[in-house]
């Protein structure tokens, strides 16, 4: 036995409980939000889960009045969990909020937050682990919905979705590589790899001997003289 005793468990952190969305329109939200009060979890993954009108799903923490980002992706993408590249600690007094965002443009009916295929939903799931003695105190879902600021937000960065943290490194060190090392070896190419001018045999091959080191000043003055200019 490791003395450590712990479980991981999968529940809904945030989840929409109602809501409306009407027809024709390309920006519309669901807002949710609690003070959190259960007892310290270790967030090291989430997942998105909304039906077609849905965009974006986002989940916040604020820990004395400092907001970070628990997770952000489009529910159109394969479901998964994400893995944080950093474990989220969330303890008793901090606030987390979800907002999920939708476009209705391509609908012609009022679409209601519910739990059929024709309904839309709003759901951000939480993976954690916790203490053995603890974790059965832990609150199951946020459904409370409110209205918030994420202040200075940021766009978010599109590669991440498709790339790992680590795959994307490896790419931008092959590219780096690439455009330090292609310039140097185009300009060593001349050294490394010498094209030499096949000249008839017109009378000048003397000029143009293997142990000759004035090939390039024998090369303009060879050119210049075919080209009339002696």
């Amino acid at each position: 036995s490791s003395g450590i005793n712990a479980e991981w468990p999968l529940r809904p952190g945030f989840m929409a409980e109602s809501g409306t969305l009407p027809p024709h329109q390309p920006n519309l939200q669901i807002d949710l939000g609690c003070n959190y009060t259960s007892p310290q979890i270790n967030v090291f993954a989430y997942r998105t889960h909304a039906h077609s009108l849905s965009t974006r799903i986002s989940g916040y923490k604020v820990h004395n009045e400092s907001w970070s980002v628990i997770g952000s992706r489009d529910p159109r993408l394969p479901e998964a969990f994400i893995r944080l590249d950093v474990v989220d600690v969330v303890e008793p007094g901090d606030t987390v909020y979800a907002r999920c965002e939708y476009d209705s443009t391509g609908r012609n009916r009022t679409t209601v937050i519910g739990s059929t295929h024709r309904d839309e939903m709003c759901n951000l799931y939480l993976m954690y682990y916790a203490p053995r003695e603890t974790i059965a105190s832990v609150a199951d879902v946020c459904s409370t919905q409110v209205e918030f600021t994420v202040p200075q937000q940021k766009a978010e960065i599109w590669y991440k979705e498709y790339l790992p943290g680590s795959t994307l490194y490896v790419v931008f060190g092959i590219v780096v590589m690439v455009l330090v090392i292609s310039p140097v070896a185009y300009g060593s190419r001349r050294y490394l790899c010498p094209s030499r001018y096949k000249r008839p045999k017109d009378g000048f091959e003397k000029l143009f001997g293997p142990d000759d080191e004035d090939d390039d000043e024998d090369e303009v003055l060879y050119r210049s003289y075919k080209n009339g200019g002696y």
